[in-house]
């Protein structure tokens, strides 16, 4: 390799950008601001120190320089502390920045800070540089939350659901006769003919009908606003709701990135 290339090569910016939910861990590897892989996986496997193949490549792809930067958002502390450690373990040299510890965002907001998930925060803020306002940021985790962001950009409040698969494993947990199975099924008609069927078609639809019902309602107080899906189960919900604008499970993601070059990188070239 010339010494141009090398140089060029320690140039190129890496960001690994990390979601931490309470159920997945969501990430997307970013090479000169252009998402180039994605994915995830349980949070059980981290809890169990079983860590994916995957995972480790990419850290790897910047563990030799000083260009790969972590940025994390993260509602379980537990699961950070233990990321990190696996990050550093891979080369001290990387940065890891999380928010809400080493990074700190001035989002105008009537929501209370002091209880509000890292998350919705940098869903907000993504949503306030990537999309007009007046929004609603539905966000299909564990749990649903519905944030409406105001034209002026103020993030006003919002509602929080539980989740399709909370309410799933909660009903699986309490009611003995429903079949075990482990992931809903699709369906094409509203009624189901056994069990898993009317389960599968009672959730996706209901919840379905939940997130439009309540797109209505803000509609009826707050007027005209853009409506946002994200969050892992988006995609499986999208063909049950019918009042989504924009559709992007990887919202959250690109959002860090984003938070990353403004929060911390033109920052530092300040410093």
């Amino acid at each position: 390799m010339t010494v141009m290339n090398k140089q060029k090569n320690r140039d190129i910016i890496r960001v690994l950008a990390i979601d931490i939910g309470n159920s997945t861990l969501s990430y997307g590897f970013f090479q000169s601001k252009k998402l180039v892989k994605t994915g995830f996986f349980s949070i059980v496997d981290i809890r169990n120190y079983i860590i994916p193949k995957l995972f480790n490549n990419i850290i790897e792809n910047g563990a030799n320089s000083n260009s790969l930067q972590v940025i994390i958002s993260s509602v379980v502390p537990e699961i950070t502390k233990k990321v990190i450690a696996l990050i550093k373990k891979s080369d001290q040299l990387i940065s890891v920045y999380v928010i809400g510890q080493n990074v700190c965002l001035s989002v105008p907001m009537k929501y209370n800070r002091k209880n509000i998930g890292a998350d919705r925060i940098v869903n907000i803020y993504g949503g306030l540089k990537l999309y007009r306002q007046p929004f609603l940021m539905i966000d299909f985790g564990t749990a649903i939350t519905f944030d409406y962001v105001s034209k002026k950009g103020v993030f006003e409040g919002g509602l929080i659901v539980p989740g399709v698969h909370l309410s799933f494993n909660a009903l699986k947990n309490q009611a003995a006769l429903i079949p075990d199975f482990k992931q809903l099924q699709a369906v094409r008609s509203l009624i189901g003919h056994d069990t898993k069927a009317a389960l599968s078609s009672g959730l996706l639809n209901g919840f379905g009908a939940l997130a439009d019902g309540l797109i209505s309602r803000f509609h009826s107080w707050y007027g005209k606003m853009t409506v946002i899906g994200t969050g892992g189960f988006v995609t499986k919900i999208k063909p049950y709701v019918t009042g989504f604008d924009i559709i992007d499970p990887l919202h959250t993601i690109r959002s860090l990135e984003i938070i990353y070059q403004n929060e911390v990188s033109k920052k530092e070239e300040i410093l």
